[in-house]
């Protein structure tokens, strides 16, 4: 019998910034000891989960998907 692993779906999106911002944050990733891109997802999702939202990272269905596809 086979188990069904579960897979996390990731989407990818260019970013567009300053060159200083891009700078600030490729020192803070260093003083870090990560990547920059490790470093700007683990900033979004610490920013995502101190706000209370009505949508929430683990929540797959949201109440207005119709809307948005419009």
């Amino acid at each position: 019998m086979k188990q069904k692993t579960e897979q996390k779906r990731h989407k990818t999106f260019p970013l567009e910034m300053e060159d200083a911002l891009h700078k600030a944050l490729k020192y803070k990733a260093i003083e870090s000891d990560r990547t920059l891109h490790s470093y700007i997802i683990e900033t979004l999702t610490e920013k995502v989960q101190e706000e209370p939202a009505h949508y929430s990272a683990s929540n797959r269905q949201t109440t207005n998907s119709s809307e948005r596809k419009k």
